[in-house]
């Protein structure tokens, strides 16, 4: 008995041995890492005045106006940039807005998310 005790508790080291050497896993390939296609912004044109402006018009000032029902405005760069941040989270990571319309495309988030990503500049 004390012999197959033993050899279990081998076995039992080594399957433990090798679960701990294979967790650091292979950071190169690992599932969650992200394509760098997908979080990238080349080639996508996020200019404010040409692209981030009408988009914010479109689908956010129906709501984001000076007495709207939304409780800041989206109308100038500085109220826009002011709440950048904000914007990421609710219509581009999340797709809480904007309320009561549909939800933004993949390009228009694409366009928004890198137009902050990039420092939300007023080009």
């Amino acid at each position: 008995m004390k012999k197959m005790n033993f050899f279990s508790t081998g076995i039992l080291f080594a399957f433990i041995a090798l679960t701990l050497a294979n967790c650091g896993g292979d950071k190169e390939n690992a599932i969650d890492k992200p394509k760098p296609e997908e979080n990238s912004c080349d080639g996508v044109n996020a200019k404010f005045a040409a692209n981030v402006l009408p988009l914010i018009q479109d689908k956010c000032q129906h709501c984001h106006t000076p007495g709207g029902i939304a409780p800041f405005a989206l109308q100038t760069y500085d109220q826009i940039k002011a709440k950048a941040s904000n914007i990421k989270d609710a219509a581009v990571i999340n797709s809480r807005m904007p309320k009561g319309g549909p939800a933004l495309t993949a390009a228009e988030k694409k366009i928004l998310g890198c137009w902050i990503d990039g420092g939300a500049l007023n080009n």
